[in-house]
């Protein structure tokens, strides 16, 4: 939406509130709601005022840093849109900035803007498409347990939802987020939804959107979603797959080669980008799969885990049989909690990494080694200077920082199964 379009709305007298928006490091939505008339105001001023603490909140929302000054919201007025489902309500996302309008450096926002400059420094466009799954989960006693017993990929689940999911695709496509499927996924209650491709900005912005609709969506159902990568011991975890297309920049595909002599159908030039991407593996683990959580999902077998390309689907990154017409890749190693943002940021500057160094690689093979937990994933990405220099030293800082607080907080709790297991031991 332009400027004089949402000013005319606003004019119109159609809307009370603006829910003005950002993301922080890990993904979350924080914002704020304005009366119409403060939010007028604001357009042309430094923004919206928050705590600089905002951005870097832990899981249990508590600041790892002890000073923080301010920071300011900049409406990005081309997000504006009506919320569907509350009254004279709309929503804007945000860049975040200093107090002198200059980008802030843990703004992954602006970083996905600027990766995506570099990218068409090199003549490169690319297009994505997310595909996340999640759970709808009942509270029982407080214990969530999954809202249906629909079998995987069954009718019957779509048949046991059909309600929330004819309002959740209405309510998405209302705020432009365009559905492409949806579908019953393995798990109880386990649903996944695919969405248009689109430049890699708006595809972001259209998955956090999602995952606010998805949960509001549930709400008016009394129900709740999650999007944990493993919420359930005996039950299937939730990921997130990302389409990835690369064309020129008249927007022709520039990832195809027939006469490919692998066999796969794949340009030099997508090789030299894949290969940056599997060279840089251990780092984008740590962003792609971002929690503690995260890594009891690659215990199961049908999660991919061998770092290579291949027509498999247990290869991270999947060549699909459809590849030589379509030229989109899956990259299989996300879960639905990763930051869109910072996890395309780093795809984009490890895929870049790989085309000016030349880098190739062999198909249908492991050439790698995936981290086995989130310290291992962190290590990596704290040794991996290149990729900190093109994310920004300060913004893979302050994440690490984050990060190992998360895994000290989570090794210093006793959980049940340790009770059970050596409350009597040695009786």
């Amino acid at each position: 939406m332009i400027r004089d379009e949402v000013l005319e709305i606003l004019k119109s007298g159609k809307v009370d509130y603006v829910r003005v928006v950002f993301i922080d490091i890990l993904g979350n939505v924080r914002g704020r709601s304005l009366r119409r008339a403060e939010f007028e105001k604001i357009l042309d001023g430094k923004g919206v005022e928050y705590s600089e603490s905002l951005l870097f909140l832990d899981y249990k929302d508590t600041p790892i840093k002890h000073k923080y000054g301010d920071m300011f919201a900049q409406p990005d007025i081309s997000t504006f849109v009506m919320i569907p489902y509350l009254e004279r309500t709309a929503r804007v996302m945000s860049y975040i900035t200093e107090s002198d309008g200059s980008p802030h450096a843990l703004c992954t926002r602006s970083l996905l803007n600027r990766s995506m400059e570099k990218l068409i420094d090199s003549g490169i466009k690319m297009e994505v498409a997310f595909e996340p799954t999640f759970y709808l989960i009942n509270l029982k006693d407080g214990k969530p347990l999954p809202a249906d017993e629909a079998r995987a990929f069954s009718l019957e689940g779509l048949m046991e939802q059909q309600n929330f999911l004819r309002d959740l695709i209405k309510n998405l496509e209302t705020v432009n987020t365009q559905v492409q499927y949806i579908n019953k996924h393995y798990g109880p209650g386990q649903y996944e939804i695919t969405f248009s491709m689109s430049d890699a900005l708006s595809a972001s912005d259209s998955l956090v959107t999602s995952r606010e609709i998805i949960r509001d969506t549930a709400r008016n159902y009394k129900l709740y979603s999650t999007f944990m990568p493993k919420p359930f011991k005996n039950y299937p975890s939730s990921s997130m797959d990302v389409y990835i297309k690369l064309l020129d920049l008249t927007g022709k595909p520039i990832g195809i080669d027939v006469n490919d002599p692998k066999g796969m159908g794949l340009s030099k030039l997508f090789y030299n980008f894949l290969a940056g991407v599997l060279e840089h593996i251990g780092s984008i683990l740590a962003i792609a799969a971002p929690t503690v959580n995260s890594y009891k999902r690659f215990k199961e077998i049908v999660t991919p885990t061998i770092a290579g390309i291949g027509n498999e689907r247990h290869y991270i990154i999947r060549i699909p049989s459809t590849y030589k017409d379509s030229g989109v890749i899956e990259f299989r190693l996300a879960d639905p909690l990763a930051n869109p943002y910072l996890l395309l940021s780093a795809l984009i500057h490890a895929g870049l990494d790989g085309i000016e160094r030349g880098l190739d690689i062999d198909v249908n093979y492991s050439v790698a080694s995936l981290p086995t937990s989130l310290r291992g994933a962190i290590n990596s990405l704290d040794r991996d200077t290149k990729l900190k220099y093109s994310l920004g030293q300060d913004l893979v800082d302050t994440f690490i920082e984050i990060k190992r607080k998360e895994i000290d907080d989570y090794e210093n709790e006793i959980t049940d199964w340790e009770i059970s297991a050596y409350l009597k031991s040695g009786w």
